[in-house]
């Protein structure tokens, strides 16, 4: 038996799975990123990760065909060029290379959301469509468009950018230097930003300080989830927004490609989904131009964590 490796690098955790040949999971493990300790910290943690999934899967090394490496980035697919992952504070990095010397291992490299989209495209909700786009949201925001069963990845590899789509004019400022990105209001660190401003300027208060202490830094999507179904004002105020804004961005989306499905995924949605979908769902309708959102599915991943990391194992098995 043939395996694949799908290593799915976040801005907060990596996690990997393995997969045989028929795209069934047979084994996963997630490890933190550890983004702030830099590269070569994350990179080491990127070899442990794949390590431990071996371990896990009780299988030796030989055993694994190819790598599919999924990262919060434009990357040039064509030379393995990691190009701009601000949420990681690097550019031009040739990682896929890099790791394929480390692991010696044939190692294909893709925008995680492009690989989320795939997974789903594959073996999830997006099966059922042939013009697909996704919009993951996690730390960070990112998207990725299926049409005709290829992926769109642009002239200079940046299509489907959606996390850096301006939805605020003059709104907060993102990591990537814009400010009003989508990124910047509906990713994690982006509602972490907003609500850290709004207790220092406007004296919110927040049961994350008793729920989730170093909130101010990073917090889980469960912790959030929790705080909303408690009516945390704070935390409500917040999540709406981010609602809102995914919802503007995904009418901008059915207005510019006319897709026939809209795929919500990352770990935001996955927690959350259910709470956020009804407001994504009421202003993708209220700002579509003449009812263009009529009929587009607009649903949420059911593969989960799952998604970007199988997505990038199958690919890599079938390039």
């Amino acid at each position: 038996m043939r395996y694949y490796c799908g290593i799915d690098l976040g801005g907060t955790k990596i996690y990997s799975i393995l997969c045989d040949n028929s795209g069934k999971i047979v084994a996963r493990k997630k490890i933190k990123t550890e983004a702030a300790l830099g590269f070569d910290t994350v990179f080491a943690n990127l070899v442990t990760c794949y390590g431990e999934l071996l371990k896990k899967a009780e299988i030796v090394d030989d055993d694994v065909e190819k790598i599919g490496l999924a990262v919060p980035s434009a990357v040039n697919t064509a030379t393995g060029m990691l190009l701009d992952a601000c949420n990681l504070g690097w550019k031009n990095v040739p990682l896929a290379r890099l790791l394929s010397e480390r692991l010696k291992k044939p190692v294909f490299m893709d925008n995680d959301v492009n690989m989320g989209v795939f997974g789903e495209y594959s073996f999830g909700e997006a099966s059922k469509f042939r013009n697909v786009y996704g919009i993951f949201a996690g730390t960070g925001v990112g998207g990725g468009h299926i049409n005709n069963g290829s992926i769109n990845r642009g002239k200079n590899f940046t299509a489907g950018e959606v996390g850096h789509m301006v939805v605020k004019i003059d709104g907060p400022e993102c990591n990537c230097g814009r400010k009003g990105c989508l990124e910047a209001i509906a990713g994690k660190a982006g509602i972490i930003k907003y609500m850290k401003k709004q207790e220092e300027k406007n004296g919110f208060k927040t049961m994350l300080s008793e729920i989730s202490p170093d909130w101010r830094t990073m917090v889980g999507s469960a912790a959030l989830k929790e705080c909303y179904k408690k009516k945390d004002a704070l935390v409500v105020k917040a999540i709406n927004r981010a609602s809102e804004a995914l919802g503007i961005a995904a009418a901008n989306i059915i207005n510019l490609i006319g897709v026939e499905a809209l795929i919500l995924g990352g770990g935001v949605i996955e927690e959350m989904g259910s709470l956020m979908m009804p407001a994504i769902v009421a202003n993708a309708k209220k700002y579509a131009i003449a009812g263009g959102a009529e009929g587009v599915g607009i649903i949420v991943s059911k593969l989960g964590d799952d998604a970007v990391a199988l997505g990038a194992a199958w690919y890599a098995a079938k390039a």
